[in-house]
């Protein structure tokens, strides 16, 4: 039996990317997008895209499988997208096949963004395991079993997911293989993470990301001056070092200040610049902390008793002051928790906010 295929021609706007795509970055830069555009503006679009119908009563009428690009670069262009359109029942795990398949012959997709997206469709159930997923692609089982390890460790923590997430688009395999390796191995994760603390998302590429979190620090940067502070007065001579804070080459940093040398002002920046310091070597801590700082400031008839915004407002402050970014709802849900005091005002507090498993010894407290 022979396929009919239904190609069709959308406007942009009524098009929407699948939520599985897996164009993160390889060639979604304005330089990329802007080259194609002009090709498409003047040939047309050469290459089909794949389209899947959405419910009647959406904004968007169709989700594009692939050819993300080519729907960019005709919104630029302003003209019509073209695609091949399967009916809504198309499952997802049918356009994972397609989409693997177009890959094979498209340009600038990375092994990692291939990872992730493998990675997004088992978390999501779209394939029972990772062998199942392997067949439906065609894909050696190692492969995607290397792929998503690789995936899993290099968006585990915040601190390396925000380095590797604005340059994933450049990994080489054997690149994405490499750090993940390292950072699975854990003996210099704790230097790396330090590392990291000083780097800026998107500066540093992605073959050079080993080094600069998990390689041998040359002679050059064995102290780094992080902050310093110059006082003096006329007639003293050269200004005195009246406040300094150097890292080492394995992490560790060191302060040194001379108090009377500074007024209150500077001495309170200084301060916070130890606290952040401080919040960075113990992020793995920070529900610890948060946890100690509601038991200090709040008591038990407090939290039964107080305005729910008030108490909402503690936690948020406590939170922030932890290390912790928590939005309104998480606050909202530890207060609820806090308010009922089940288990005794400690344990209470320790279950808030390290979880149902967490340990009021503060051994196993997760955020």
């Amino acid at each position: 039996m022979v396929e009919t295929l239904s190609v069709e021609a959308f406007d942009p706007s009524v098009v929407r990317p699948w939520k599985f795509h897996n164009r993160v970055g390889s060639g979604m830069d304005d330089a990329s997008i802007e080259a194609l555009t002009k090709s498409i503006a003047r040939d047309g679009q050469q290459q089909l895209g794949l389209a899947r119908r959405l419910p009647p009563g959406g904004t968007h009428s169709v989700e594009a499988i692939f050819g993300v690009r080519r729907l960019e670069a005709c919104r630029r262009a302003g003209v019509q997208w073209r695609a091949e359109v399967r009916d809504a029942s198309f499952s997802d795990a049918q356009c994972a096949t397609l989409m693997h398949g177009e890959n094979a012959w498209t340009e600038n997709v990375s092994p990692l963004e291939n990872a992730v997206q493998w990675k997004a469709m088992i978390d999501a159930g779209l394939f029972k395991n990772q062998s199942a997923l392997a067949d439906e692609l065609g894909c050696h089982r190692g492969t995607v079993a290397r792929a998503v390890r690789t995936a899993r460790s290099l968006f585990a923590e915040r601190w390396l997911a925000r380095l590797v997430r604005p340059v994933m688009h450049e990994f080489t395999g054997r690149a994405a293989d490499r750090l993940a390796d390292a950072y699975a191995e854990g003996s210099r994760r704790a230097a790396a993470r330090r590392r990291a603390a000083g780097l800026e998302p998107g500066a540093v590429p992605a073959d050079k990301l080993y080094d600069a979190l998990f390689g041998e620090a040359s002679a050059e940067t064995t102290r780094q001056t992080v902050f310093e502070r110059r006082v003096g007065s006329p007639g003293r001579g050269a200004p005195m070092v009246a406040a300094r804070i150097e890292r080492d080459g394995a992490g560790g940093f060191s302060v040194s200040v001379r108090p009377h040398e500074q007024s209150p002002a500077q001495l309170v920046e200084l301060v916070e610049h130890i606290e952040g310091l401080l919040a960075t070597e113990a992020a793995d801590a920070a529900a610890v902390r948060l946890g100690r700082r509601l038991i200090g400031s709040l008591s038990a008839e407090e939290a039964r008793t107080a305005d729910r915004s008030w108490l909402e407002g503690c936690i948020w402050s406590a939170a922030r002051a932890s290390g912790l970014e928590w939005d309104r709802l998480r606050c909202a849900v530890v207060a609820e928790v806090l308010r009922t005091q089940r288990e005794g005002w400690e344990r209470t507090v320790v279950r808030a906010v390290g979880g149902a498993d967490a340990d009021a010894s503060g051994a196993q407290q997760s955020v």
